[in-house]
């Protein structure tokens, strides 16, 4: 079973994203460092024809069968992708995954109505970093969420926020002055001017939406951890312990600016501000996808949506 070819699949809202395996993902997470998949593709169409090509190719024609695990919160773009793969894939199964499905306590007032992709992405951090290790999931995606996952390894919730892109595009569509960005769908993906480094005060319109987009990200996270370092210290736990995992398309960028809002504290406070281990992982779902498969019966769910 687990030498079988392996799809895990994250649909997203704007983006869906593949990660292949040949032989199987038996050990994702193996001493903290992932199974790198052998093939990845990720389609933005509203029809996936990018990800049909793909199907078509070679590489992957001569596979046998394998198995898809799937993570959605767009349901029309899960059901075209099916359609796809039952097409040209037909021995493959096809298992849509569901909170149950996930060996992850969930504290959460209304555990139905929460995004698998939180889910997994906290999954995937347990999985990930040493045992008892406090985190704050961060996804940068269309819409970007900070989830708590305390020292038990137990989902706590955390909030839910517009994304660069989501706010980049609402400032230029909802205003009548405001430009729109040259690219927007990657406003904030390097955080930096022709000049230099993205500071205050902006002096171009451009830089100035930029500049805004990537400090309410900041600030943000920034707000959270501070506020989940202050509640381990009440609870008698080591907040040093918190770190931050960092997902999505803008991971990279993010810690970057993480990095540098923690250099400019140490700067003005002449000493060292605590700062959080900042461990980056733009494919975090699609390894948590990939460790859960080891845990469903691949042949009798086949077929399964």
């Amino acid at each position: 079973m687990r030498h079988r070819a392996l799809f895990a699949v994250d649909v997203g809202n704007t983006r869906v994203k593949i990660a292949r395996w040949r032989g199987g993902a038996a050990s994702v997470f193996q001493d903290g460092r992932p199974c790198v998949p052998d093939a990845e593709r990720a389609d933005g169409s509203c029809d996936l024809t990018e990800i049909e090509r793909w199907l078509l190719e070679s590489g992957n024609r001569e596979l046998d069968s394998a198995f898809w695990i799937v993570s959605s919160v767009n349901n029309r773009k899960t059901a075209r992708l099916k359609t796809i793969v039952e097409r040209i894939r037909k021995e493959d199964s096809f298992y849509l995954l569901t909170l149950d499905d996930l060996p992850l306590e969930v504290e959460y007032d209304y555990p139905e109505k929460l995004g698998i992709d939180r889910a997994v992405a906290a999954f995937a951090g347990v999985r990930m970093l040493p045992q008892k290790t406090p985190f704050l999931a961060i996804d940068v995606g269309t819409a970007a969420t900070v989830d708590y996952v305390d020292q038990s390894g137990v989902f706590r919730g955390g909030a839910i926020l517009p994304g660069p892109a989501l706010s980049a595009e609402a400032l230029t569509r909802k205003t009548a002055a405001l430009p729109m960005l040259d690219d927007p769908e990657n406003a904030s993906l390097d955080g930096r001017t022709q000049s230099g480094a993205l500071t205050f005060p902006a002096t171009e319109t451009n830089n100035g939406i930029r500049l805004g987009v990537v400090y309410t990200l900041v600030g943000a996270i920034i707000s959270f951890y501070w506020q989940t370092r202050l509640s381990l210290e009440r609870q008698g736990a080591n907040p040093d312990d918190l770190q931050l995992v960092i997902a999505g398309g803008d991971s990279h960028a993010t810690e970057r600016n993480l990095q540098n809002y923690f250099n400019d504290l140490d700067a003005n406070f002449k000493c060292k501000v605590p700062r959080p281990r900042i461990v980056v992982e733009p494919r975090l779902a699609l390894y948590g996808l990939a460790e859960l498969a080891n845990n469903i019966d691949m042949p009798k769910r086949k077929g399964a949506s």
